[in-house]
């Protein structure tokens, strides 16, 4: 006796019997459906404007991130345009002074067949002073074009090369020009060697030597002022 109900423990029994016998229907699909959605937990769906909007967040966060980190990058190396044809001059260069010959007394045989061999042709030419002597002339092939070049020696025993090639469309960038004179040529120094460098006619023109040091340099400019105002070329073809 529990709260005035009397329990008989045979009704459950008898209960459970009567739901046995009772008749059983599979559930509908679209019944089943409906509650194994309702169970599961809700998919997280998202808009086309809550994606734009996190990929310009992350894409703002990068950008902080690497204006922050760049001052500390190395700067990158600009190409330079003039650099296979520095490389070609030196080598050159290189060559006359160790097979090349000293022939002043024969400069003025060797000098027409130079121009006509070249396709470079010269109204006047500075062969020299006490300073600085023309010792050969012949052609040359470099970076493949045709062109002539003049070797001259100094008092002091130096090599200083003169070379002239047909470039009409090579422009000389305007960093690194020297006034010198009334000419503005562009000077550069690399492995061991001055180049002055500068256009004539259609032609690119450069006087190169081992001289480096200021004192040396001023030579060399002074070797260029002399060449450049005695010496007139053009090309042939």
């Amino acid at each position: 006796m529990a709260g005035g109900i009397e329990e008989h423990p045979g009704d459950d029994a008898e209960m459970g019997r009567a739901l046995r016998a009772l008749p059983r229907h599979a559930a509908p699909v679209r019944f089943r459906a409906a509650v194994s959605a309702a169970l599961a937990p809700p998919a997280r769906r998202v808009g086309l404007s809550t994606w734009l909007a996190s990929a310009a967040s992350a894409l703002a966060m990068a950008m902080i991130m690497l204006l922050w980190i760049a001052p500390g990058l190395p700067p990158t190396a600009t190409p330079d345009p003039l650099r296979p044809l520095t490389r070609a001059v030196i080598n050159e260069h290189s060559r006359t002074i160790l097979w090349g010959e000293s022939r002043p007394d024969v400069v003025p045989t060797v000098l027409p067949r130079a121009m006509d061999q070249s396709g470079v042709s010269l109204n006047w030419v500075f062969t020299g002073d006490d300073q600085i002597q023309l010792i050969d002339a012949q052609p040359i092939y470099l970076e493949g074009r045709r062109g002539m070049e003049l070797a001259y020696q100094d008092a002091d025993g130096h090599a200083v090369t003169y070379l002239i090639l047909p470039l009409p469309a090579l422009v000389l960038p305007e960093r690194g020009r020297v006034q010198i004179d009334r000419w503005r040529p562009l000077v550069r120094k690399d492995s061991g060697f001055t180049m002055i460098m500068w256009k004539q006619q259609g032609l690119l023109c450069v006087l190169i030597s081992d001289l480096v040091s200021d004192d040396d340099v001023g030579k060399l400019k002074d070797y260029f002022v002399k060449v450049r105002s005695s010496t007139e070329p053009y090309a042939t073809y």
